[in-house]
């Protein structure tokens, strides 16, 4: 009677991993079929970098900023972007002695965060850039331009929305 019971008590524990496995397994599937993937392209075509959508899902909530010197600056609320859609980021035109960086979420409100700098490409969950936002709400001062409103960057320009960053890549 003894080995019927450790018998019964192995299959239960062994069912018990092999549910909580699958159930790992599938979550993790669905999270990459939603999962929105923001990439920066220096577009000869377009005249100006553009951000790809290059996931699964829909890119929503983004905000698009440039970082120089441990600050994160310039942020601008860009439009959606659906599976596959590209939008040009004129405002940016060809500027490279800057990194930037990109914050979205996907349609469950995951949050993700792109960047580039030194021709090295990144991509993390959760936030890596400035809550401006936050920031907004706190002060009841507007920080963020809408991709329409943004002026063309210039080298040397009067920056808007600056703000510190201990960010680091890697």
């Amino acid at each position: 009677m003894l080995i019927s019971v450790v018998i019964s008590v192995v299959a239960l524990v062994l069912s018990a991993t092999t549910f909580g496995v699958n159930l790992w397994v599938g979550h993790q599937a669905a999270v990459r079929a939603r999962k929105p993937v923001l990439v920066f392209v220096d577009d000869p075509g377009a005249g100006c970098w553009t951000l790809q959508n290059i996931g699964n899902g829909p890119a929503l909530d983004v905000i698009v900023a440039q970082r120089q010197d441990g600050e994160w600056f310039n942020p601008v609320r860009a439009r959606p972007l659906a599976k596959d859609q590209v939008l040009a980021l004129e405002w940016l035109g060809h500027v490279s002695g800057t990194g930037l960086g990109a914050e979205y979420t996907d349609a469950e409100g995951q949050l993700y965060t792109s960047t580039v700098g030194g021709e090295v490409l990144r991509t993390y969950e959760g936030r890596r850039l400035p809550d401006w936002e936050a920031q907004e709400r706190r002060t009841g001062t507007a920080l963020m331009r809408r991709y329409w409103e943004a002026p063309r960057y210039r080298t040397g320009a009067a920056r808007w929305a600056t703000m510190p960053s201990d960010f680091r890549a890697g």
